[in-house]
C-alpha cells in the first residue's frame, strides 16, 4: 500500500506507543461525532457524606493530618480506607498451584480526603496541590517501608464514571506486593530502550516533542505537559519533569511547585475547555524495591479523561480508538 501523501486526508493511523510497544488506532473520521458531553453530578447531602467528617462515620483514625492554619481547620487527612481492596496479612512470596501462579492480597489501601465538601482538584489554587503532592510523598514514604510492598499507586477518580463512589473528593493509595502490568510494561520499555541506546527513552521523547511543539500543551521551569503520540484516550495529558528521576518520592519542594503549576494548568483546562468530564489521574513512578535499578526510569503523572466504554473491539485486541489526534487535542487545550 502506498504511503499518505496529505496527512489531513487520511482515513486512519496505527500509532505505538515509543515505551510500552502497544499500538493504539487513532480514527479521526469517527470523531465527526464526538462532542462534549458534561460527567454525571452525584449529589450528596454534607450531613450524610462519609467524608465530611469521617471519625462520625465510622471510620479509623487518620494517619496523617495537614491542618489549614487560615481557618484553623484540616485541609486533607489520609485514613485507612474503610472497604479495602488489600489489607494487613502475612507477607508470603508469590506461589503457584497447579498451572496457576498466587500472591495473598496483602497491602494497603488508604484513602487521601480534602476538607472542602464541593471543591474539586480544578478548583484548587496551586499551593493547595502542591501541599496534596507532599501528602502523597509523606504516605508513600511511611508505606515503602514495608517489606513486602513492591510498588505503591497513588491515584485520583473524578466523576461517577472514572469509578468514583463517593463524590467528596478524594485521591486514594494502594500499596501492594506485586507490580501492576501497565506498570510493567512502561518499566520494562523503559529498561530496554536503555540496554540498547544507553539513554531515558522518556528524556528522548521529550526533547523531541520540545523541538516539534505540536503536542505541547504546557511547560514551566520544571515539568513539561504533552498530549501522547499514541494517546489512549481522547485528550489524555502526561505530565514530565524535565529533570530526570525515576522516584516520584524523591521530588524536591521546588520541583513538587512546578508539578503543582502544570497539574493545575492541566486539570483547569481540562475542566474549562472540555465541560468537566469524569477522569482518571495517576503516578507513575519506580517501584519502592530497593534492591532492584530503575534509575533508567522516569516517573511521570497521567490523566485520561473519560467520554466513552470499551466496546468488543477494545476488549478483543487490548488496543484502543481515539477519535481525537493529540496534535489537534493539544492545540485546544494550550490556548
Amino acid at each position: 500500500m502506498a504511503p499518505q501523501k496529505n496527512k489531513k486526508d487520511f482515513m486512519s493511523e496505527f500509532r505505538q506507543d515509543l515505551v510500552s510497544g502497544d499500538w493504539i488506532l487513532l480514527a479521526p473520521k469517527r470523531g465527526e461525532r464526538f462532542g462534549f458531553k458534561e460527567r454525571a453530578k452525584v449529589k450528596l447531602a454534607k450531613n450524610k457524606c462519609p467524608f465530611e467528617n469521617p471519625a462520625k462515620f465510622g471510620n479509623a483514625p487518620a494517619v496523617l493530618v495537614y491542618q489549614n492554619k487560615k481557618k484553623d481547620d484540616w485541609f486533607l487527612q489520609v485514613i485507612p480506607n474503610k472497604y479495602p481492596a488489600v489489607g494487613r496479612g502475612n507477607c508470603e512470596p508469590t506461589h503457584r498451584k497447579d498451572l496457576h501462579k498466587m500472591h495473598a492480597g496483602t497491602g494497603f489501601h488508604e484513602i487521601v480526603i480534602y476538607r472542602d465538601h464541593n471543591r474539586y482538584l480544578a478548583d484548587f489554587i496551586a499551593d493547595d496541590i502542591k501541599n496534596i503532592a507532599a501528602a502523597f510523598q509523606d504516605r508513600y514514604k511511611s508505606l515503602a517501608e514495608d517489606k513486602c510492598i513492591e510498588y505503591i499507586s497513588i491515584f485520583h477518580n473524578h466523576g461517577k464514571e472514572a469509578g468514583s463512589t463517593v463524590p467528596h473528593p478524594h485521591s486514594q493509595i494502594l500499596a501492594m506486593p506485586i507490580i501492576p502490568p501497565d506498570v510493567s510494561h512502561s518499566i520494562n520499555g523503559s529498561r530496554r530502550y536503555f540496554n540498547e541506546y544507553g539513554k531515558c527513552v522518556h528524556c528522548q521523547m521529550l526533547a523531541q516533542e520540545l523541538k516539534e511543539g505540536e503536542r505541547v500543551i504546557y511547560e514551566n521551569n520544571g515539568m513539561v505537559v504533552i498530549a501522547p503520540f499514541a494517546s489512549r484516550t481522547n485528550f489524555e495529558i502526561r505530565i514530565f519533569p524535565k529533570k530526570h528521576s525515576a522516584y516520584f518520592e524523591k521530588a524536591g519542594e521546588q520541583e513538587l511547585a512546578h508539578l503543582a503549576d502544570a497539574l493545575k494548568f492541566s486539570l483547569s483546562k481540562i475542566n474549562k475547555k472540555l465541560k468537566d468530564p469524569a477522569f482518571n489521574f495517576f503516578i507513575h513512578t519506580a517501584p519502592a524495591v530497593k534492591s532492584r535499578d530503575y534509575s533508567h526510569y522516569h516517573w511521570h503523572v497521567e490523566i485520561l479523561p473519560k467520554f466513552g466504554i470499551f466496546g468488543g473491539f477494545e476488549l478483543g485486541t487490548g488496543m484502543d480508538i481515539i477519535t481525537m489526534a493529540p496534535e489537534k487535542a493539544a492545540e485546544i487545550l494550550r490556548k
